[in-house]
């Protein structure tokens, strides 16, 4: 008797310690979930970001061939990472 006592003593404190376990930290898929919305809104406002330094390279400058040298490098520059971000945002979406 003493034995079937003791044993589901252990028992209880075993489920017990899963279920504070369970509920006390998070789960790694919801985790991952949260990682791949944090990308996203990340990767997100870098695209804006890269947006409006365009628009306002552009309202500064309308004609793009009375740019100066190192303003259109930058401008390229801009385009060139817009472009690979919305790739990799396409990317995440896909997820």
């Amino acid at each position: 008797m003493k034995t079937i006592i003791s044993l589901l003593t252990i028992i209880g404190i075993c489920f017990g310690a899963y279920i504070y376990i369970e509920n006390r930290y998070a789960l790694s898929e919801e985790v991952k979930k949260i990682e791949q919305r944090l990308d996203y809104k990340i990767t997100s406002d870098q695209i804006q970001s890269k947006q409006q330094r365009i628009w306002g390279l552009e309202d500064r400058y309308p004609n793009k061939s009375k740019m100066p040298e190192t303003v259109k490098e930058e401008y390229r520059q801009l385009e060139v990472d817009k472009s690979v971000l919305e790739k990799k945002l396409e990317v995440l979406e896909k997820k």
